[in-house]
């Protein structure tokens, strides 16, 4: 009889001891729980001010300044740092239709923060696409051109220009030419080329037709490209103001995108 009171009171210890020590496991357990959230938010606290105040300083110390496209009283539409502690801003017109992921922009320049100097500068016939990365400010120079479904207008990149850092200092690509043909279907083009008729002169449509004639040139349709360099000789009239202007650019710019081949 004694010895199992003995047993019993031993093994009533035993266990009230593990209850006692697994108390304190959870207790300590939600110690380190409740321990471990301030640290989180106070670390992705320090970081967004960091953030912010990287911001800032840039901001601070990059600005405006007169060129074709902004003064030297503008604020910048955008600033952009390089991992080797030189910055940029980017003054000029914003397109209105631009959405709030991308800014897209023309008659503007880049400048370097520190100097003033001018890096770069599209004028207010250019469209351009502005797109940030890591140490990198990328250009894209789009035009707007008949090449959608039943020659709908639509924007799309024919070069692109880049900035990147260069040990101390920023360093600029040249504007490449970057276009990629589009799908036209060859009923389609047929039926356009049929349309345009040899010594009738320009009609009303002209500006259609020597944009069309550019797509389908730059797409590698010979027949387009005959007429189009051969204007004045196929329509059998002279051009002159903004018809001469726009016929000439569509020229340049099928060779110039062409060449690259």
């Amino acid at each position: 009889m004694t010895y199992k009171l003995t047993f019993i009171l031993i093994l009533s210890f035993f266990i009230l001891s593990c209850g006692e020590k697994n108390k304190k496991k959870n207790v300590i357990s939600s110690a380190v729980e409740i321990k471990e959230d301030p640290a989180i938010n106070l670390k992705k606290a320090e970081t967004e001010s960091k953030q912010q105040n990287i911001e800032k300083e840039i901001s601070k110390k990059c600005k405006c300044y007169n060129g074709i496209g902004s003064s030297d009283t503008d604020k910048p539409i955008l600033t952009f740092e390089f991992s080797n502690g030189k910055s940029v801003s980017v003054c000029g017109y914003k397109n209105p239709d631009s959405k709030t992921d991308q800014l897209l922009i023309s008659e503007f320049n880049v400048f370097d923060c520190l100097n003033g100097k001018q890096i770069v500068e599209y004028g207010a016939m250019e469209n351009c696409l502005i797109k940030t990365e890591k140490d990198l400010v990328k250009i894209e120079l789009l035009k707007y051109l008949p090449i959608g479904k039943n020659w709908k207008w639509e924007s799309i990149k024919v070069a692109e220009q880049n900035i990147t850092p260069d040990i101390n200092e920023l360093k600029t690509s040249e504007l490449l030419a970057d276009y990629s043909p589009t799908q036209i279907a060859k009923s389609q083009q047929e039926d356009f080329l049929s349309s345009l008729k040899k010594g009738q002169g320009f009609g009303e449509n002209w500006e259609q037709d020597i944009s069309k004639l550019e797509v389908l040139s730059l797409n590698g349709n010979d027949k387009a490209w005959e007429i189009l360099k051969n204007y004045e000789t196929f329509t059998g009239e002279q051009t002159d103001g903004a018809l001469a202007e726009m016929w000439k650019e569509s020229v340049a710019t099928v060779k110039w995108l062409t060449d690259k081949k």
